[in-house]
Parts: C-alpha cells; structure tokens; sequence
C-alpha cells in the first residue's frame, strides 16, 4: 500500500495519536502525517503510507484551506478557546459587519505574523510551549504567510457582549489561523481569539474525500488510498520509454536539465517526475547549486 489515505481527524486526538493508530489499522510500521493538526481541531489529516512516505516534505508545501470561528471580545494565552483568558474588551457588540468585513479584505496576500506562545516551534533548541508552560517570555519568531483567499460566511452573530463570526480562509504553509483571528480583532482595536477550526483541505485532499478512523476500522483501507500518480499529477512528466534512461534514473544519475526539458516541454520546469509504465519511479529537481542540473528529490520502490 503506497500513498495518502486522507483522514477525517476527530477532536481530542493529536496528530501522532491519529498515526499510532493507523499503523495498527494498516499493519505497517511506515506511516507518518503531512503537518500536524492541534488535539481540539477536525478536518483533513492527510496520513502517508508506504512509499507515500517520500512524499510528505513535497505535500506539505501545498496550500492549505480551513473553516474557522473567530469571536471578538476577549483574548487567550492560546490564541484559540482552550486557553486562559488574558484580556477582555467590552462594547464589541457595536462592532458592524461592514467595519468587519472591512478588515478581513485587508488580509488576502502577503503578511507577518508572530508564531504564537504555544507552538512546537524551537527557539534556542527548545520548543516555544516549553517556555509557555513555564511562564518564561521568550522572543517569539515572526514569520511571512500568503492568504490566498479569506471570506466570512454567514451572519455575524452577537451575544452576551461577545461577537462571534465565521472565516473560509485558504493559506500558506506555516499559517496559524488562531493568530490570524488575533490579527482581525487587532486591527479592529478588540481583544478576539479563534474559537473552533476544522482544515477542509489539505494536500490537495478535501474534506469530502477524508475517511474517518472508524470506517477505516470496519472496512477495506486500500479502498480509501490516493495513490502517488495522483499525488504528483500537477508535475511536469517524463514517460520512460528506452532502457538507457530508466537506468539512469533507477540509479540517481544526475543529468542535463536541457535533456529532461526537451523530454517534458516546459522551459520553465523546476520538478519533473518520471514514470515507467505509469508508475512512479522518481521525481528530480533543479540543482541547488548548479543550474544546468537536475537531481533526484525523491525515487520510488513501487
């Protein structure tokens, strides 16, 4: 079995409980995720296997897409709703649906967020919620993320002095949606936090195609595979066709980015898989040093 098997991850699961469990569903110790998922989030957890493996650093750079509730009102040390409440602001219920949706249009490009104080990123070799945990205030890193599309849906609802609304927000890799729903409420002048997330897309792989780990329990788990083609099919491709070249690729030759764009016909082609028969033997890109040359990024055993 090689390939992705999207999974519909249920709350109260880390992303590592979704994996150790599907390794015992599986019978197969090779399996690992593409990006992890916070216990209190649902939604697409998409869960390489077999060969499917190599390609997890290759997924992780698609975008991903989510849907999210921001309420407005009062902030968490977590940024989300499972925190302790660090601010309030009152009067956010005279807040108006223009002025919100005002600044969400402000979001779609490029921007800088600060990492939050609970993620798993390192500063000086430990994690940031190490620190978090132990109320050390650390420099946290800023970081630049690309919204590519962000819309409220539905009405924006007010209630007991708080105003909650929800997001469909389509993203870089490396963007905290609890901290964008920070940001929002920043620039409103208002203390926010995200309030519940569910990752609709991931990988390409979206939430109407993600199997629950039950159903995987009960039923046939090849039935639910997106097999590697699929996975690498917006790649440039190169069919094998003669012995000579399936040789060299098989071994990991390097070899003259001239020659592979005249086989793909593409100028512009930075990664081009190469397939024998139809199945994947392995993908080269350019050479980090030597522009002339491709390499092999990641070669297959199928």
């Amino acid at each position: 079995m090689h390939g992705v098997i999207p999974v519909n991850k249920p709350k109260g699961l880390t992303s590592h409980d979704v994996v150790m469990r599907m390794r015992r569903i599986l019978h197969m110790k090779k399996v690992g995720h593409t990006g992890t998922l916070d216990p209190e989030v649902t939604g697409v957890l998409p869960i390489c296997i077999g060969e499917g493996t190599k390609l997890t650093e290759y997924l992780q750079t698609k975008k991903k897409r989510y849907h999210a509730e921001v309420t407005l009102g009062f902030s968490t040390d977590t940024e989300d709703q499972t925190g302790e409440v660090t601010g309030r602001s009152e009067g956010v219920t005279g807040i108006s649906d223009e002025a919100i949706d005002q600044v969400i249009g402000t979001f779609p490009g490029s921007y800088h967020q600060m990492v939050p104080k609970y993620a798993s990123v390192r500063v000086d070799g430990r994690k940031l919620y190490e620190y978090a945990r132990k109320g050390i205030e650390v420099d946290r890193p800023v970081r630049e993320v690309f919204i590519h599309e962000i819309e409220r849906t539905g009405r924006v609802e007010r209630e007991a002095g708080l105003v909650r609304f929800s997001l469909d927000v389509s993203c870089s890799k490396g963007t905290y949606i609890r901290t964008l729903a920070v940001d929002i409420g920043r620039h409103l002048g208002v203390e926010a936090h995200m309030s519940a997330l569910v990752r609709t897309e991931s990988c390409s792989l979206t939430l109407d195609r993600a199997v629950t780990l039950e159903a995987l329990q009960e039923g046939e788990p090849r039935d639910f595979i997106v097999p590697i083609p699929e996975l690498i099919e917006d790649l440039p491709s190169v069919e094998i066709t003669d012995e000579s070249l399936f040789f060299k690729i098989r071994n990991g030759q390097k070899m003259d980015k001239s020659d592979i764009i005249e086989k793909v016909g593409k100028d512009d082609a930075d990664m081009v898989a190469f397939t024998r028969a139809g199945v994947p033997v392995g993908i080269y890109y350019d050479h980090p040093e030597h522009t002339d040359i491709m390499k092999p990024y990641k070669m297959f055993n199928i």
